[in-house]
């Protein structure tokens, strides 16, 4: 996940940066000293094995592990900030809750949550590549031939692909039918009286 090559102690922990296989670094990352040792070992000086230990066919895709793990760290935490920013507003700020910037905000993080899921899969299935089982069975060896596997693919893809559309295109007349029903241009529409 973090391409990290070669053993060190106090390995650092990596923010972004692009993977070069090459050369066996990570170009325009920024590096926090200890902090990988500190997350593996609960120690900021203990050595932290490189994949340089290993043989290189042992090694996982490292650059879509690194990118996926970027992905999902991040999107965790802007997130997090959204999650600290809404208890702000509950607690001290709350004209925030009818503000526009803040309601795009969290119509913007709508899709976060999913994105950072799938990355996170992909940090799972990928970076256990080329194992299926560690040390005893490679994938390769695990994978059963399945003539006509591709139909039931574009099927599943069909299927979801309709019920997304269904989906908005209900949300969507749903909204139409609210906002005839409401007026939620109004600045008061949404909060109780007291």
């Amino acid at each position: 996940m973090e391409a990290h090559f070669n053993t060190e102690a106090r390995a650092p922990f990596i923010l972004g940066g692009i993977v070069n296989e090459e050369k066996q670094k990570i170009d325009y990352a920024i590096k926090i000293p200890g902090v990988l040792s500190f997350l593996a070992h609960g120690d900021m000086d203990k050595p932290v094995k490189g994949l340089n230990e290993f043989p290189k066919e042992n090694w996982p895709p490292v650059a879509i592990t690194h990118y996926a793990f970027q992905i999902m760290i991040t999107l965790g935490m802007i997130l997090c900030g959204i999650s600290l920013l809404y208890l702000i507003a509950m607690w001290k700020k709350k004209h925030w809750m009818q503000a526009n910037w803040f309601l795009r905000l969290f119509v913007f993080a709508i899709p976060l949550g999913y994105i950072a899921l799938e990355a996170g899969w992909v940090v799972t299935e990928v970076g256990r590549q080329p194992w299926i089982i560690y040390g005893i069975m490679r994938t390769k060896d695990a994978v059963t031939p399945m003539p006509g596997i591709v139909y039931s693919f574009y099927i599943f893809t069909a299927v979801f692909v309709s019920l997304s559309a269904i989906v908005i295109f209900l949300l969507h007349r749903q909204l139409k039918m609210v906002g005839r029903l409401y007026d939620v241009t109004d600045p008061n529409f949404g909060i109780k009286s007291k």
